[in-house]
């Protein structure tokens, strides 16, 4: 075989016909789509960490309002347990009060029927000697003496009780 020198031209020549070709129809256009899908890539990675710095920050703001709402809960909790004492503590104070109010008036009452008892025994007391003097006696009391004797015996029939 031997090596043909005008062949050998027209071979690269043809290959950089072909080169050329390749280049203007082929390669451009391929590197084009390949440009495209980089640039397509690198926005949806570009879009990808948006959403996530987005994600992140929502998930910050959730966690920073359920911990407000935590604590405002608590706050509730608290005040309703602080407002059920007092209420408590107003409804015993109100209740020794509304005890010592009972007990005061049962013993103005006891105090008023021991008076009136009193007056009673004394005015049958009174009613019971003047009819004993009179039957003793066997005689009539004038209205005049007969007053000034009820009156003298209450008056020391009271100093005894």
């Amino acid at each position: 075989m031997s090596l043909n020198f005008s062949d050998m031209i027209l071979t690269i020549i043809n290959f950089l016909l072909m080169m050329a070709v390749l280049y203007k129809f082929l390669y451009k256009p391929v590197l084009q789509v390949l440009d495209a899908r980089k640039q397509e890539i690198q926005q949806n990675h570009a879009q990808a960490e948006t959403a996530k710095s987005e994600a992140l920050k929502l998930k910050e703001e959730y966690t920073a309002e359920m911990q407000n709402a935590r604590t405002e809960a608590q706050e509730i909790i608290t005040r309703a347990k602080k407002l059920g004492e007092e209420s408590r503590y107003d409804m015993l104070q109100e209740a020794k009060q509304e005890a010592l109010q009972i007990t005061r008036k049962a013993r103005e009452e006891i105090i008023q029927e021991k008076e009136k008892a009193k007056t009673e025994l004394r005015d049958e007391v009174a009613a019971l000697a003047v009819l004993a003097a009179g039957r003793v006696i066997e005689k009539t009391i004038r209205l005049d003496d007969h007053e000034q004797m009820i009156r003298q015996f209450v008056q020391e029939v009271g100093d005894e009780l």
